[in-house]
């Protein structure tokens, strides 16, 4: 008689064992709650890693948890469970986080508005995307620049001083000949020596970029070149423009 009711005790402890496993698997994943709770439905565009159980957070607090998915169309309704003692106001934004940038974890945050009313539903983004794209051209970036090398940049270097040489015996040659828009030509010519002081300071992009002080050297002589013409067309423009009295 005693070895059958130790029987029945060692079954109903099982037994009872598994049902509480259970109860506290699933207060865990957030579809049971202790807390009153209301639902509200949000739909967003994507998902991903987005899990049910996972928390909502609003002004840095746990006021509820994600119930359940559905699709709909070409968008997800997502199902939240929130605290009965908060409101969502129907101009709320509310977005999918990452809970760190390194893993995988995802919780709800909800920035509440200032509407006096509510919404049967509502629309979500996913910033986790927004994230992943922008990790991504990051990581395109990254990988041009460690493609570039010193002769990379010191190539640059003397293809910006070939140019500037050749644009300058153009100018020589067209300040030769009778211009009507020469007033215009010296405009223009002043913002171009405005741009290349700017990329030949030492503090500049192009200053550091350019390691060879040859180069660097040659790029200021250049420039010093360009704004002493322009000085000069300003200051003596009889020299360059023929004037014809009729």
């Amino acid at each position: 008689m005693d070895k059958e009711i130790r029987k029945t005790m060692v079954g109903i402890y099982i037994i009872g064992g598994i049902i509480l496993f259970i109860l506290f698997y699933i207060w865990l994943s957030g579809k049971m709650s202790l807390r009153a709770t209301y639902d509200i439905k949000v739909y967003f565009p994507d998902v991903t890693w987005l899990r049910t159980g996972d928390p909502v957070i609003i002004y840095g607090i746990e006021k509820g948890r994600v119930k359940s998915f559905h699709i709909e169309g070409d968008k997800v309704l997502v199902i939240l469970a929130i605290d009965r003692d908060t409101r969502i106001p129907e101009d709320s934004k509310i977005s999918i986080r990452l809970v760190n940038y390194l893993g995988s974890d995802r919780y709800i945050k909800i920035v509440p508005g200032k509407s006096d009313k509510t919404s049967e539903f509502y629309y979500g983004v996913d910033e986790t995307m927004l994230f992943e794209a922008i990790a991504g051209k990051l990581d395109s970036l990254a990988s041009i620049f460690d493609n570039l090398s010193l002769p990379d940049f010191n190539e640059m270097g003397v293809n910006l001083i070939h140019l500037l040489d050749e644009n300058l015996n153009k100018l020589f040659r067209m300040l030769k000949e009778p211009n009507e828009k020469v007033s215009s030509l010296i405009t223009k010519v002043d913002i171009l020596v405005d741009s290349i002081s700017a990329l030949t300071e030492k503090e500049g992009t192009v200053g550091k970029l350019l390691k060879s002080d040859e180069l660097y050297k040659e790029l200021l002589a250049t420039n010093k070149s360009l704004r002493e013409l322009l000085e000069d067309i300003k200051t003596n423009p009889e020299k360059y423009i023929k004037i014809k009295v009729f």
